[in-house]
């Protein structure tokens, strides 16, 4: 586990990714391929990134362990992608038909 808890070299760098992609979404609001094509990708990174250096780097002791769960309180939770429902897009679907 890297000690190095902030790191603002990858902070900038990431901020700088994050930008460019919401650029790329912005060029396109219109067209949800294009948007959804953006999300799946973006799923798609978070699921190589944690598999391939997250998981294998996981604490191996317990105070590792600690540390890694510390970090988490105190910076942020978990990282999770929330995946819309159908039941949500459905909702709304049928909201805009009520509505005159």
């Amino acid at each position: 586990m890297n000690s190095s808890i902030n790191n603002s070299a990858i902070e900038n760098e990431l901020k700088k990714l994050i930008n460019e992609i919401l650029c790329l979404a912005k060029k396109s609001p219109d067209n949800i391929f294009d948007v959804l094509l953006i999300l799946r990708e973006l799923e798609l990174l978070h699921r190589n990134i944690r598999q391939e250096m997250l998981e294998p780097n996981l604490p191996d002791t317990r105070h590792r362990l600690y540390l890694l769960l510390k970090h988490i309180e105190e910076v942020g939770g978990w990282p999770y992608i929330e995946r819309m429902k159908i039941k949500d897009i459905c909702d709304k679907l049928l909201s805009q038909e009520k509505s005159p």
